[in-house]
């Protein structure tokens, strides 16, 4: 059961059903579970619209369950494997496991670190009460429902804060000296899985690990949005063991990155009854960037593989890795009423070119594979001289040797032949942080610095991240040049 959860691991639509609410199939009367569930999947399966059980065919099977009860499960999947790969019948807990992205959890929703001093707030779910009541990162916990709690470790935090929906507790936490009571009422919590930082003057990197709800399309929007405020030029989009979500986070992070209106984004192929070609076009109004650089690998599955489709064909992206893991069906997921859980496959995705990837991948448009030990690293750079001076300006096969060992300790963003502005506030960074003095000139003892560092960073199992770091060397060079549109002072920008 586990492998082929994992082939279905990127959902596109849930729907629940009771019984009573169903559309016609072939199952003329509903007396049974398994007349239900053979009713919901000649319903709305993409390949059962024109077929479908006999009534003495369903009369065996029940007359079978009825005597094996304990096989139901069986029987379903063995008939859904007749259909697709991706279909499956699920217990509530093999759901819950299978699927946790988009069940969540029930809390008050807060990460949590743990600190000598504490437990401290690290990152607040803006889904959750705690973000509404204005609980904040950086606020250490001290109390839950009077109780101190100064003592627990952040794993016994977390199981206080769960428990059951609509239930209340109030959180004291200290800021800046002072205590604050919180009265929070436990709620669904969806995960959030879309960050961003800036990585280089110009460049910013985004990760999307799931598109688990509606929270994740508006949290990459607010990203987005806010690119032009920091003058990027350059967009790192990481999709990798991104398994997929929700369609509709894919089709509307794709339209905010979009330039222009009415560009062809795709279509979704359904059922005929239930509307068969949708096609999709972009509304246009995206950010005029230099550069999209797309990280993906064979873990990169339907809507990731949907996204990443859309901007390699409508938008130029560049796609960076390995092939995707080729999953272009979607599914519908319909929860029984004793909470088991009915996916099955309603529908295929199309790009704009390529049609429907199932099976076959997104091939990137610059194939890089695993990464690289530091030891490989430095073996690819010169051999560095702690005997010389290496000074502000030089151009040498010595610079490179000492900015790419800098790169590797993380002071700079990559080798170079040239002593540059850039190589010389990484080299004072060093200089500072391993007391040594500040300088113009990175003088033997600073050079004998940096070789034991290096030498100690490769005794371990450090790796260097290929795919990212070739994606940064492009965006940077796309960063170098001149921007594309103008910033406004009321905070909207214009295109140059």
């Amino acid at each position: 059961m586990k492998s082929r959860m994992r082939k279905t691991l990127a959902l596109l639509l849930v729907l629940t059903f009771a019984i009573g609410s169903v559309s016609a199939s072939a199952v003329s009367t509903i007396t049974t579970k398994f007349d239900y569930v053979l009713q919901q999947i000649e319903s709305n399966s993409l390949y059962t619209q024109d077929k479908g059980m006999s009534q003495s065919e369903i009369d065996q099977w029940n007359s079978y369950l009825t005597e094996h009860p304990d096989q139901f499960s069986k029987v379903i999947n063995d008939y859904l494997a007749t259909l697709d790969t991706h279909s499956m019948y699920l217990t509530k807990e093999e759901y819950e496991q299978g699927f946790s992205q988009l069940t969540g959890y029930v809390g008050v929703g807060l990460g949590m670190e743990q600190k000598p001093e504490g437990v401290f707030v690290s990152s607040v779910n803006r889904s959750g009460p705690a973000y509404v009541a204005g609980v904040q990162v950086g606020d250490r916990i001290v109390k839950i429902d009077g109780k101190d709690v100064t003592s627990l470790t952040s794993t016994d935090l977390s199981n206080l804060l769960r428990g059951e929906l609509g239930t209340k507790l109030t959180l004291t936490i200290e800021r800046n000296g002072t205590q604050m009571d919180f009265v929070l009422t436990r709620q669904q919590i969806q995960e959030e899985y879309v960050s961003s930082e800036t990585v280089s003057d110009g460049v910013e990197y985004i990760r999307i690990e799931a598109m688990g709800s509606k929270n994740d399309l508006e949290t990459f929007k607010q990203i987005w949005d806010g690119l032009d405020e920091k003058n990027t030029r350059a967009v790192i989009l990481d999709l990798r063991s991104n398994g997929g979500g929700l369609v509709d986070d894919a089709w509307g992070m794709a339209d905010a990155m979009i330039e222009q209106a009415g560009v062809y984004m795709g279509a979704i192929q359904w059922r005929e009854d239930q509307g068969g070609l949708e096609k999709h076009y972009s509304t246009g109004g995206g950010l005029t960037l230099n550069e999209i650089c797309v990280l993906v690998d064979g873990n990169t599955a339907s809507a990731a593989e949907l996204l990443t489709g859309i901007l390699k064909e409508a938008a130029g992206a560049e796609v960076i890795g390995t092939t995707t893991y080729g999953k272009g069906q979607g599914q519908y997921h319909i929860s029984m009423m004793d909470g088991s859980r009915l996916v099955i496959t309603c529908m295929e995705m199309n790009l704009p070119q390529a049609g429907c990837w199932e099976g076959k991948g997104i091939e990137p448009t610059i194939k890089v594979t695993g990464s690289t030990s530091v030891q490989g690293y430095l073996q690819q750079l010169p051999a560095l001289d702690t005997t010389a001076t290496i000074r502000y300006g030089e151009q040498s096969e010595q610079v490179r040797a000492l900015s790419g060992r800098l790169f590797l300790l993380g002071y700079t963003e990559g080798a170079s032949d040239v002593f540059d502005t850039e190589l010389l506030s990484g080299l004072r960074k060093f200089q500072k942080e391993n007391g040594l003095t500040g300088r113009m000139v990175a003088d033997p003892a600073t050079l004998q610095a940096v070789a034991q560092k290096t030498t100690e960073l490769g005794n371990g199992a450090n790796q260097l991240d290929n795919a990212y770091y070739k994606a940064l060397d492009l965006c940077k060079q796309a960063a170098a040049q001149p921007q594309r549109y103008t910033s406004l002072a009321d905070g909207s920008w214009r295109a140059a």
